[in-house]
């Protein structure tokens, strides 16, 4: 079966598409069904959605990103924030998730400010990730939780993917304040 890839701006989701999205993530994470039916993605909407569509033009893989400006070890940082990375389960172990990151890569370079992909995740995905080219950094990130109203640290585990920058542009150990809610 062939599938074709779409990088689709958030103000260009039409009712439908946004729909096959949220239909796909609920399938994807049905424990998180309430999360993802809801009006918003914790008010930190994605600019853009890369996913992937079967002849019949229904998602069967997506994730969202976003710019960012990132305050890290005093400086500030552009990044692109990754979540919502799912794959409906009756397309599962078929190399969808590796072609989603490396289309996320090749789409990130045409994004001359970009200098580093930003994500958090479970500890039992972090290879997945890694195969993907992230790398693992000991960063926590700082972000305003909107259902509590307060600022929490997430401890990780945090994963970059270089972009614009090198790894070793990357401050590491400081506290990732991403001012405002993550992906």
């Amino acid at each position: 079966m062939t599938l074709t890839a779409h990088v689709t701006p958030r103000a260009d989701l039409t009712p439908q598409l946004e729909a096959g999205l949220r239909s796909l993530l609920i399938a994807a994470y049905p424990q998180f069904a309430d999360f993802w039916a809801g009006t918003s993605y914790w008010g930190s909407e994605p600019e853009w959605h890369l996913w992937l569509a079967d002849p019949a033009g229904v998602p069967v893989a997506q994730l969202g990103f976003g710019r960012r400006v990132a305050q890290i070890g005093g400086r500030d940082v552009t990044i692109v924030g990754v979540g919502g990375v799912a794959t409906h389960p009756a397309f599962q172990r078929r190399g969808l998730g590796r072609r989603l990151l490396r289309d996320l890569h090749a789409f990130l370079h045409t994004l001359p400010d970009v200098e580093f992909a930003f994500l958090q995740c479970r500890e039992e995905v972090v290879p997945f990730y890694e195969r993907g080219g992230f790398m693992r950094v000991p960063n926590a990130a700082q972000y305003l939780d909107p259902d509590e109203d307060r600022w929490v640290t997430d401890a990780g585990p945090t994963l970059i993917l270089p972009v614009h920058a090198t790894l070793t542009d990357w401050p590491v150990g400081e506290t990732v304040n991403l001012r405002g809610t993550p992906w």
